[in-house]
């Protein structure tokens, strides 16, 4: 059985983070430091089967009118579970106050993000990196 925790509620070692996050081939420069960081930062979830992290997720917001949420990731052996589809049900109810929650996913991932009210925009994304 799987639970869904947020961070406050069962610390998340950064290092089963990063094992997410190569499990699905993601951020392969992201370090331990950075990681823990990051943990303490926005809404922070963590999809539990027993001790074992299978599914990561978090938003960041400025806790009125904006949030995005990132890095909803599940561990390979797990997917097909409906994980994924828990950790956005919890984590939009963590943002239910929120004005505006928005999110980045690859073009063939947008069919899946509707099933939890999200919608294509006709926005351009930019970044800047260091």
């Amino acid at each position: 059985m799987v639970v869904i925790k947020l961070h406050t509620e069962k610390p998340i070692p950064p290092l089963q983070v990063i094992r997410l996050y190569q499990d699905v081939d993601w951020w392969p420069a992201r370090s331990k430091d950075g990681v823990r960081k990051l943990l303490g930062h926005g809404v922070v979830l963590g999809a539990w089967e027993d001790k074992q992290l299978v599914g990561f997720c978090r938003a960041v917001s400025d806790g009125v009118y904006r949030a995005y949420v990132e890095d909803v990731v599940v561990l390979g052996t797990h997917r097909g579970r409906g994980i994924g589809r828990q950790l956005m049900d919890r984590m939009m109810r963590e943002l239910n106050q929120i004005e505006v929650v928005s999110l980045f996913c690859s073009g063939k991932l947008s069919a899946y993000y509707e099933g939890s009210g999200f919608k294509p925009t006709g926005q351009v994304v930019m970044h800047r990196s260091k």
